[in-house]
């Protein structure tokens, strides 16, 4: 234990040091995160409080109702947290080169576990927590809970249910590699991704919520009762129907119920966190092991000699150069497990929401409820966007490590270095963008026989975001680049990266200003019948045009000039 205390003390030391450096970028990174969090904390408690109101005191659907549609969202983070763990986890437990550093000192294999679990653990789920919280504040002002019942339902509810995730994402993860160790590494992932999918899936079709408001309005106005028969059996088991019955039970006044629920949830934690370390201590060594099983397969004498798709020995009509840039941007991408998982996963996802919203049937035709719900879709679409780019494009400088020096060196335009990889990750990131500009706006352009003009306007504006987010992720990557750090998903949380998404959300919301007025004279005109000027569009979307290509070009000159300076 003492070993372990010593290793975190100069963790800490050394966290603090590099957090808190007397630097001009480190104050600016700084200053950046903070507002980033504090508005999205403000965001998330207005958000949680709003929508409490709302649903309580204008729809009136009932505690009951209210706390199983908290359950459904509870299912969905705990999946998400439990894949983003296995993710990084992988990063940080096996490839991390502080893990083979420790592993030649005299510490023990499961402090070494230990130490890296819990550093993955609040590395990643930090914000979260914070974000968790304000929507905790949020939902517990409007029932008037005291001070401390928030730190209460945050330490004893809310971070178990964090760990809990996290810990059976680390139990899955080790027996991914011993699994993948004999039927081989991606078709395991692939395996694990398609379960992951039918989980949720089947989840959905057992908690149908529209079936389940069916079934509790038939005991109105008694709707704030506990009808626990309408739990779909094993479902009721599940770790987000505890929380979700604890905060049930604490809106009811039920105290003792609710520390049943909380105490169920913290001894099923307790205990997978005791099998977590009993697994660790029996087989964290031997599954680090397996990873080199793994580079062994892929770098035997027989896989050498196989021509590959994507092959240094195969010719093409490219100049020797850019050839080379291309292949090396493809092996460095996909060297690194977790860039192809994360971006799998994400457009699995990006699929199944585009799919979704084509189907909408949008039969309220409502000025303002139409105006709202374009808004709210179009905003998604750019978060989308500019979470892909931030992602996989703010690690893309980065990620070339200390022997980017032979490149610098090397008789070698860094011009084309650099936009080959802009030019990769902008069709990458445009096609998911104008994806889900089409499929979002198809159920819009049902109503007009006006069918061109907002298909036209989704494209336009998904190509300019997507212009625009690369342009910032990569050039502000390259003057934050930290040429060290090996792991992608650390370099994309770090507070440079956290600036970026300040800069990326300002812009967002400066296009949504900008265009929302033309939007609302374009719904208008549909259901009030009022004229609709085509010229309308021209000014807000030559300011799109403008804005998108000005911090285009500022962003590809930063990006360039910190290819130049020495690292």
């Amino acid at each position: 234990m003492s070993t372990l205390l010593h290793i975190l003390k100069y963790k800490f030391i050394a966290f603090m040091k590099s957090t808190f450096a007397p630097e001009f970028v480190t104050a600016v990174r700084g200053f950046g995160s903070l507002v980033v969090l504090g508005g999205f904390s403000v965001l998330a408690y207005v958000f949680s409080l709003g929508v409490t109101q709302f649903v309580l005191d204008q729809t009136r659907v009932g505690l009951f109702l209210y706390h199983r549609f908290i359950s459904m969202l509870l299912f969905v983070f705990f999946v998400a947290v439990n894949m983003g763990n296995i993710i990084v986890s992988y990063a940080t437990l096996y490839k991390s080169s502080e893990v083979g550093y420790l592993l030649t000192k005299p510490v023990p294999y499961s402090q070494i576990f230990v130490l890296k679990f819990f550093d993955n653990f609040l590395y990643s789920s930090t914000t979260l927590f914070l974000v968790a919280f304000m929507v905790l504040l949020g939902y517990g002002t409007y029932f008037g809970y005291p001070w401390y019942a928030f730190l209460g339902v945050m330490i004893f509810v809310l971070v178990p249910f964090m760990f809990l995730s996290a810990c059976i994402a680390v139990l899955i993860l080790m027996s991914l590699m011993k699994v993948a160790s004999r039927w081989g590494f991606r078709k395991v992932v692939s395996g694990l991704a398609v379960v992951y999918l039918g989980i949720v899936a089947v989840f959905f079709v057992f908690s149908n919520p529209v079936k389940l408001v069916q079934e509790v309005n038939q005991f109105y106005p008694n709707v704030d009762a506990y009808f626990k028969g309408l739990d779909s059996g094993i479902l009721s088991f599940l770790p987000n129907n505890w929380v979700a019955d604890f905060l049930f039970f604490m809106a009811r006044g039920e105290i003792h119920l609710a520390v049943l629920s909380a105490a169920q949830l913290l001894t099923v934690t307790l205990a997978v966190f005791l099998i977590v370390l009993y697994v660790a201590n029996r087989f964290y060594y031997r599954s680090w092991l397996v990873t080199f099983e793994f580079q062994a397969r892929a770098n035997t004498v027989e896989s050498g000699r196989r021509i590959k798709l994507f092959d240094f020995r195969k010719g093409s009509r490219l100049s020797p150069q850019i050839e080379v840039l291309l292949k090396k941007e493809f092996f460095q991408f996909f060297r690194e497990a977790s860039q192809w998982i994360h971006l799998t996963l994400l457009v699995v996802l990006v699929a199944v929401f585009a799919l979704s919203v084509r189907n909408l049937n949008l039969t309220l035709r409502v000025t303002e409820v139409q105006t709202m719900t374009y808004l709210i879709l179009y905003t998604f679409g750019g978060f989308l966007i500019c979470s892909l780019a931030l992602r996989f494009l703010f690690p893309a400088i980065s990620l070339e490590g200390l022997a980017f020096w032979s490149q610098l060196s090397a008789p070698l335009d860094m011009r084309k270095v650099y936009f080959t990889k802009f030019l990769i990750g902008f069709v990458v990131v445009a096609l998911l963008g104008l994806l889900v500009a089409v499929f979002s706006n198809e159920p819009f352009i049902r109503f007009t026989e006006r069918r061109p003009l907002l298909m036209y306007f989704g494209i336009f504006s998904a190509f300019w975001v997507s212009v625009t987010m690369v342009a910032l992720n990569l050039g502000l990557g390259g003057y934050f680049a930290n040429y060290q750090e090996k792991n992608p998903i650390r370099v994309a949380s770090s507070q440079g990266a956290t600036l970026t998404f300040l800069v990326s959300l300002v812009y967002l919301i400066v296009l949504v200003s900008v265009v929302i007025i033309p939007l609302t004279q374009y719904f208008q005109s549909l259901f009030l019948f009022f004229p609709f000027d085509m010229r309308t569009i021209v000014v807000p979307g030559t300011l799109m045009g403008v804005l998108s290509a000005s911090l285009t070009g500022f962003a590809v000159a930063i990006g360039l000039r910190s290819l130049t300076r020495d690292f």
